[in-house]
């Protein structure tokens, strides 16, 4: 009867361990992806420069405040993409580094 329960809770750890390394390293890497993509949205604004795309700057409704307004924050949207794009990418890089730490480790032990 008690091998029943080694057994049990040896499958319990293992699958504890994988859920740790997985969905916990991912929750981890995740709000901490959210965290910079706040600060860097505290800097760059990209969702309220794409809402106000079309607006002039500082209320001037002449055809240069359109022309300068509009121009600006097609640029800063742009720039403020290619950042937010590039933080995704290395975020989305750690987390498959983080991946494949475990089976890299396993593999190179079985190896030997």
């Amino acid at each position: 009867m008690w091998i029943w329960y080694v057994i049990k809770t040896i499958f319990k750890e293992v699958g504890l361990f994988f859920k740790h390394w997985y969905v916990d390293g991912f929750l981890f890497i995740y709000r901490y992806f959210i965290y910079m993509i706040k600060l860097l949205d505290r800097e760059w604004a990209l969702f309220v420069t794409i809402k106000y795309l079309f607006k002039p700057l500082y209320q001037d409704y002449s055809f240069a405040g359109y022309f300068i307004g509009v121009g600006f924050r097609i640029l800063r949207s742009f720039v403020g993409s290619l950042i937010y794009l590039f933080v995704t990418i290395v975020f989305l890089l750690i987390y498959l580094a983080w991946c494949s730490v475990l089976p890299i480790l396993v593999l190179k032990t079985l190896n030997k």
